[in-house]
């Protein structure tokens, strides 16, 4: 997962030199799809679609005991055709762009669908649309977190970086508890510590800063009472 897209990570598949598919996440649909608010995390899905493990924050393939528990799945036998329950036919990202906006056409109410959608376009690199998508939301639902961390994704597409900060620190404000939102906004401030490697010391750091600042401000509100 990381908003600011595809070429930002390359370089880490490229120095970890993996020969497996990788896909990057942009618009924030694992975070709709398994709901955490932490990363990293790591989830093995096997081919009939079960999630055998998952271990949400802190998630090292270089652990041990982590590289012991994936080596033993991936080593399981599976038979030639799993007994899976067939799932309705997955539309194309295009097709289903076309069958929600007719849906919400007819009724603008549901703000999952406008959601959803919004988060198709960015997908298929329509922004602008995308960013109008948002707008919608965020007109009626001024505190809606996702639809605010998906404007400023939009933003960051088109490289207005100012405004995409605000957004995700309005996010930010509004969700305190969410590292997705909290680390996306470090990489966009600090990108240095973040490309073309991760520097885990300096996250500690800034997470004791913040507390301090954070701490400094509550006294202070509290004095002015």
């Amino acid at each position: 997962m990381d908003a600011q897209g595809p070429e930002a990570v390359r370089r880490f598949v490229a120095k970890a030199n993996a020969t497996f598919v990788n896909v990057v996440d942009s618009a924030d649909g694992l975070w709709d799809l398994y709901g955490f608010e932490v990363i990293p995390n790591g989830y093995y899905v096997d081919e009939r679609g079960y999630v055998r493990y998952l271990k949400v924050g802190g998630f090292e393939i270089r652990e041990p005991t982590t590289a012991k528990i994936l080596d033993d799945l991936l080593a399981e036998k599976w038979p030639k055709k799993p007994v899976k329950v067939p799932d309705k036919p997955k539309l194309s990202a295009k097709k289903e762009i076309v069958q929600l906006t007719k849906q919400l056409k007819v009724s603008s109410r549901g703000v999952e669908k406008r959601l959803h959608l919004a988060e198709l376009l960015v997908e298929t690199g329509q922004y602008r649309k995308a960013g109008k998508e948002y707008d919608v939301i965020l007109a009626h639902h001024p505190k809606q977190v996702k639809a605010l961390f998906g404007r400023g994704v939009v933003y960051r597409r088109e490289k207005k970086t100012d405004k995409a900060l605000a957004c995700w620190r309005k996010a930010y404000t509004l969700d305190p508890g969410n590292w997705v939102i909290r680390k996306q906004i470090w990489a966009l401030e600090h990108p240095e510590q973040f490309y073309p490697a991760i520097n885990y010391n300096w996250q500690q750091e800034q997470i004791r800063r913040e507390e301090m600042q954070a701490d400094a401000g509550e006294k202070a509100k509290a004095q002015r009472k």
